[in-house]
């Protein structure tokens, strides 16, 4: 039977483990679920049975709105009314069935799709955030994304205010966003709240986290319910709105949760001390809690207060000192309970090796922490916030170590949290922007008094609880209190919090019996609180956020001392003689002979100032890691003539002008011409690379099949050498490759040998023939780009991606695919080694057809880019390690990353730095023959006898 790639993985398990057959046909190899999810997959039946779901969905959606439910309805006259409150259509819900009896077809349909319109506003709002990180990574480090997504929403939100006011013409945008507008107060905090706490929680430093608990309950508790008391009084007396106590109380609670995801990032970037980073996240997680505890109380008073029946609850005292303790401590207990039951479910999902059990893992992650939010916050009326941190602080004390793949779970965990915050800061910047539609010159004055008074009481509470703070747990110091007190944000909890008021209150007020007046009234009021509350979360964002990092450096609390200052450069020294060692080993390898050592000093400079001595160095330890079997002396000489200091006696500097024997530019240029010929001679005819109707008869079946693993190994090098800088993953060129492969790969299923070179080759000519149109050209003359460089450049680095490919995968299949316990290879194998070879040797062709000190150039700057590759994954390990922190090895990072980038960009092969092969002769003949370090490294062809 023919051989198709999907069943490539099958018959290596038949090759290696010879009688076993494949999972998909041995009885015990998969379960019959699994079988019967790809029997459904490979038959598109899965989609049969979702169409099949949903058609039953929508029949069992036109059943419940037939005519036969119209007998039940009513006669209260309230059909007329049924249309006029489309945004609070799920409210009406009780008034009688007589407003379902009125609604026509039409209706239901328009309802319809105004829901699906909702869909429209999160994935609008993401690709904006998409967009908009860009922006602020690229060009405004210091302005917090939250930030700039918030203004977007205002924006988003102004428009809508004036859609309505002006009654026009609405779009999608602003239906959707509409939409969810009125979307109800606890869906807000069900949907959010769980995807932004648990990571957060997840992340904590257990530890410190025990250690510092009796400071952080003083700032979660004690000092949240005094800075609730203290904005209430702001709000009661100096605020002309005539707000109640309790809704002042309510106002007070929403303020006093800080969100310092901003802060927390600069100090992970900055390397901030432990205790300081253990004091912020962990306040802002029990704080996050216990101003929704009291959030929960106030609001309830300040709801009872608009009379609605059944809406809001006249709480006193002593309940409501009960209704706190049964919010914090029931939420802990059903938080740690939730812990538990996820702890055994990761503990059995303990197939390391499955990436299935990774992804299930995950799953249970999610799951439990909506489940346990949902749980405390509905069914037990306990505090979900604080039940979803207790529930991320038992996973992390017990359970981090049982994950199959930590960095699946943290990954997926950083995306949701991206996705949640984009979309919570877009909706409430939406509301924002329509509500400071109607803010007069008071209003704004009010809210930077707000601010400005916000802040004192920060510092007041931060300090009055210091005496208590400093002695307690891992105690503080006076710089980390000012940095606390400065650094407190108010972000996605109270901006939620903002958005559950007032959408508890026109929900509620607009589907009770509570006059006109009365409800406008309300609603003004808690309108007016979340203009006072995206105010001030906009303000701390864009204010304090950014002066953070000044404020830390100005207190001293992340000012290097000189030891680590010491140690950061140690780490640069060790980079330099690692990335040095990689060098050596490169010029190892056949492909690096000829590497021009200036344009290695040019694009990579961290090697521009090494020494000789450095180099021998470097040279020995290359020896002493690799084994004698397969150890090469590196081709060192186009690389010693720069570095050897001794007497200059061939009469040059490195200011001389350049010998005869260096070509000019303009000669270089010249010559190209020959090689662009070459390129555009065609190879191949596309007729044939695209014709599948053709059949080979192979001498053995199995040389079919090994082709096909062939081509698998070469797809996963051409992998590698993606990840290892030396192909550009995000250019044609490996577009056209892995186009190539797939090629090659129909051709094997066909019978036919490798022809993964013609089949590039089409690839290649066709973005030649669109490179060299006239438009192009011209554009190329404007912009003085020479487009015979990069042809040369494009075609030299297709060559070399190919050669070394093809060695790498020669390599992996004699070792791993030959006969166990032999090194003789079948007939088979050595017929695909073959075809390999002769692929290769049609490359090494088209490569000698090129201009050789072009070659040598390109061969240069890929040098470089590898090199720089390497140094990158060094710093990153570096910084994995915790060795160094995300600043500091940013900025080596970006460094590098300028360098990288000025490779790729390069416009021209400038060969004018070069040596003459005169003065490299002259000086290699000077550089002394030491046994210990020289014995044996230099190659015959340049040694000083050899001169």
């Amino acid at each position: 039977s023919s051989f198709s790639p999907s069943n490539t993985k099958k018959m290596v398990i038949m090759k290696k483990s010879s009688g076993s057959g494949a999972g998909s046909h041995h009885p015990n190899g998969k379960g019959i679920g699994k079988r019967l999810c790809d029997y459904l997959k490979r038959n598109n039946l899965d989609l049969v049975l979702i169409g099949i779901i949903l058609a039953c969905y929508h029949a069992s959606a036109v059943h419940a709105e037939s005519p036969d439910h119209d007998g039940s309805g009513d006669d209260s006259g309230h059909g007329d009314d049924g249309g006029n409150h489309t945004t609070t259509s799920t409210s009406d819900g009780g008034g009688g069935h007589g407003s379902g009896h009125e609604m026509t077809e039409h209706e239901i349909a328009e309802e319809g799709h105004h829901a699906v319109k909702a869909v429209f506003f999160p994935w609008f709002a993401e690709i904006i955030g998409v967009f908009g990180y860009y922006v602020v990574s690229r060009f405004a480090h210091q302005v917090p994304y939250t930030a700039l997504m918030f203004v977007v929403g205002a924006s988003i939100g102004a428009s809508v205010n004036s859609y309505e006011l002006n009654h026009l013409a609405t779009n999608d945008v602003v239906e959707s966003a509409m939409t969810w507008l009125g979307i109800n107060g606890e869906v807000i905090l069900l949907v959010f709240l769980p995807g932004l706490l648990y990571l957060d929680s997840f992340n904590i430093d257990v530890h410190l986290f025990t250690q510092s608990f009796p400071q952080l309950l003083t700032f979660a508790f004690p000092m949240v319910l005094a800075g609730t008391t203290l904005t209430a009084l702001v709000a009661r007396f100096i605020f002309p709105y005539g707000w109640s106590l309790d809704l002042c109380m309510t106002f007070g609670s929403i303020l006093a949760a800080t969100d310092p995801v901003a802060v927390a990032v600069l100090l992970n970037e900055l390397g901030a001390p432990p205790r300081l980073k253990i004091h912020v996240s962990g306040e802002s997680l029990l704080n996050d809690g216990s101003a929704v505890v009291f959030f929960n109380i106030f609001s309830k008073r300040f709801f009872y207060e608009i009379g609605v029946e059944g809406f809001g609850k006249n709480i006193g005292w002593v309940e409501g000192f009960l209704t706190f303790l049964q919010l914090s401590l029931g939420g802990m207990c059903i938080g740690i309970a939730f812990g538990a039951g996820l702890l055994v479910i990761l503990y059995n999902l303990n197939r390391r090796l499955s990436g299935e059990d990774s992804v299930v893992q995950v799953v249970a992650t999610i799951a439990t922490a909506y489940l346990v939010f949902f749980t405390s916050e509905i069914i037990c009326h306990c505090s979900g916030i604080i039940a979803v941190v207790f529930t991320g602080v038992v996973v992390k004390a017990f359970g981090e170590r049982m994950y199959n793949d930590p960095h699946l779970s943290h990954h997926f965990w950083e995306i949701t949290e991206y996705l949640l915050n984009t979309l919570l800061f877009t909706l409430g910047g939406c509301l924002w922007g329509a509500t400071i539609s109607n803010f007069d010159g008071k209003d704004w004055g009010f809210l930077f008094m707000l601010f400005a008074l916000v802040i004192v009481i920060r510092f007041f509470l931060v300090f009055a609880f210091y005496p208590v703070t400093a002695n307690i747990g891992i105690g503080s110091s006076w710089r980390e209190a000012v940095f606390m007190a400065y650094g407190g944000l108010r972000g996605a909890v109270g901006i939620a919090l903002g958005l559950v008021l007032f959408s508890e209150t026109v929900h509620f007020t607009a589907a009770s019996e509570v006059s006109e007046e009365t409800r406008k009234e309300f609603v003004l009021y808690t309108e007016k609180v979340f203009g006072m509350v995206g105010g001030i979360a906009l303000l701390t964002l864009v204010i304090n956020a950014p002066t953070c990092g000044p404020l830390l450096k100005a207190l001293g609390i992340i000012t290097p001392t000189e030891t680590r200052k010491k140690l950061v450069e140690n780490y640069r020294e060790h980079m330099v003689h690692s990335t040095l060692v990689d060098f050596v080993r490169l010029l190892t390898e056949e492909r690096f002979q000829d590497t021009d050592f200036t344009v290695v000093k040019q694009h990579v400079s961290f090697l521009r100032d090494i020494t000789y001595e450095q180099l021998m160095v470097a040279v020995k330890k290359h020896e002493d890691s690799t084994p004698a079997s397969s150890y090469k002396k590196p081709n060192l000489k186009n690389v010693i003539p720069y570095l050897w200091k001794g007497d200059v006696a061939d009469g040059y500097a490195n200011d001389t002008p350049r010998p005869a024997d260096v070509r000019s530019r303009k000669d270089l240029k010249l010559d190209r011409s020959k090689s662009v010929r070459a390129i555009r001679e065609p190879k191949v005819n596309r007729g044939t690379v695209f014709d599948f109707k053709i059949r080979y008869d192979d001498h053995e079946s199995r040389v079919q099949e090994e082709r096909l693993v062939f081509l698998k190994i070469l797809h996963s090098a051409y992998h590698h050498l993606t990840h290892s800088g030396e192909l550009y993953d995000r250019g044609n060129l490996v577009n056209y490759i892995f186009h190539s492969l797939a090629i090659a790969e129909d051709h094997a299923e066909a019978g036919e040998p490798l022809s993964d070179w013609d089949a590039m080759n089409v690839f290649v000519d066709s973005h030649r023939k669109r490179t060299e149109n006239f438009l192009v050209r011209a554009i190329a003359r404007v912009v003085n780009y020479d487009l015979d460089f990069y042809l040369v450049h494009f075609r030299v680095r297709q060559i070399l991606a190919f050669i070394h490919a093809h060695e790498a995968a020669r390599k992996i299949f004699k070792t791993e695919f030959s006969q166990a316990g032999h090194e003789s290879l079948t007939e088979a194998e050595k017929v695909v080694l073959d075809e390999s070879r002769m692929e290769v040797q049609l490359a090494e062709g088209a490569l000698e057809e090129l201009l050789e000190e072009d070659v040598a150039m390109v061969k240069s700057l890929l040098l470089c880019h590898i090199v720089l590759n390497k140094a990158a994954d060094y710093f990153k390990k570096l910084a994995s390690q915790g060795l160094m922190s995300g600043k500091e090895a940013g900025e080596f990072l970006e460094h590098i990353e300028d360098e990288i980038s000025h490779i790729l960009s390069t416009k021209e092969m400038d060969h004018s730095a070069e040596l003459s092969n005169t003065i490299k002769q002259a000086r290699l003949s000077q550089v002394p023959m030491d046994p210990e370090l020289m014995q044996g490294l230099l190659s015959e062809d340049y040694g000083p006898n050899a001169l």
